[in-house]
């Protein structure tokens, strides 16, 4: 079960302390009003009044006086009821600590950045965030129904992904990524609308079961528009026609298999001195032993096996296949940082 915040909760406790507040300023001021005592003994009252210590007066009380403090004890009981039944509840069914590890985890991640938010926790949001965890990433999930579970390592927030409180409190604004899950086209199109109003540079990944809302989607803000449902198909169409192929690909990119992995380096990534090079000056394969099977163009194009003339330019990216050890070369030999 991931880590839950339940705002309803914090705010009886606010509630509470609120109004212990309220009944004792109450109580000086009735004190100081009526028995024209001084402010510190109608504190010390109000409190062993309010406490039923039992320490006695601190003076004779007149008639109203006497009334008064009556009133106190009777409004401060019920108070004090609700605050004692609220605390045993909690204790009874375990949300104390859990509520108090909530309190924790909010406070860090107050100051997270670079971190994924996905909205809607689904078989598909699921998916995402069982992925996403795998990999490393620091992921905080949106969800409105509290009975979807989902694993440890992730703060679940529970609330509405199209409300723009909500995407405020998941971090928005210092978040690297937001993936919209939702089985409505509606919601993520919103969630999309909102996220990229609030962050102009988070990229944005929407879940789409219409063929029609992909270019909606991509014209509110999204960077990326997937339909798991068209993907799946085309996916098992593969398996029929190609099966080693797709066997293969799959333990790269689903299965995640330590004997071969693909890693794609930005120009931007890459160290001034690397930049600008064709891929014989870089001379990956002889350096490392992994092996570029791809290129993308800054318009967005892919060649596959580029030539060794092929120069790496400003908004090009090269994609890399090998092993563990191969890929972990790549990344000592131009100085890449984790992108997790």
């Amino acid at each position: 079960m991931g880590i839950v915040t339940n705002w309803t909760i914090f705010r009886k406790f606010y509630i509470v302390g609120f109004t212990m507040i309220v009944i004792i300023l109450f109580g000086i001021g009735g004190f100081m009003l009526i028995e024209k005592w001084s402010f510190f003994d109608s504190f010390y009252m109000t409190v062993i009044t309010i406490t039923t210590v039992g320490f006695g007066e601190v003076h004779k009380l007149s008639s109203n006086g006497r009334l008064f403090t009556v009133i106190l004890i009777l409004s401060t009981f019920g108070t004090f009821t609700y605050l004692i039944s609220l605390v045993t509840s909690l204790i009874a069914s375990g949300e104390l600590g859990k509520n108090l590890k909530i309190y924790r985890n909010l406070k860090l991640m107050s100051g997270m950045k670079n971190h994924v938010i996905v909205c809607g926790l689904g078989r598909v949001g699921n998916q995402v965030v069982k992925d996403l965890i795998a990999d490393g990433f620091n992921v905080v999930a949106i969800e409105s129904n509290l009975d979807r579970t989902v694993q440890e390592n992730v703060i679940l927030i529970n609330g509405d992904a199209t409300n723009d409180e909500i995407l405020e409190k998941a971090g928005i604004n210092n978040a690297r990524t937001i993936v919209a899950c939702l089985p409505n086209d509606t919601d993520n199109l919103f969630v999309v609308l909102s996220a990229r109003e609030k962050n102009k540079s988070l990229q944005i990944i929407s879940r789409a079961s219409q063929k029609s809302s992909i270019d909606k989607m991509k014209y509110a803000g999204a960077n990326h528009v997937i339909m798991p449902d068209s993907i799946g198909g085309s996916h098992m169409a593969s398996i029929v026609s190609a099966p080693v192929v797709i066997d293969f690909l799959d333990q790269i990119r689903i299965d995640k298999h330590d004997g071969a992995n693909i890693e794609s380096i930005s120009f931007e990534e890459l160290p001034m001195i690397y930049q600008d090079k064709t891929l014989e000056e870089l001379n990956i394969k002889k350096q490392t032993g992994a092996t570029v099977i791809g290129f993308r163009l800054k318009n967005g194009e892919f060649i596959i096996n580029p030539a060794d003339s092929t120069v790496i330019e400003e908004h090009s990216s090269l994609l890399v296949l090998g092993n563990a050890t191969e890929i972990e070369n790549v990344n000592k030999l131009f100085n890449l940082t984790t992108k997790k």
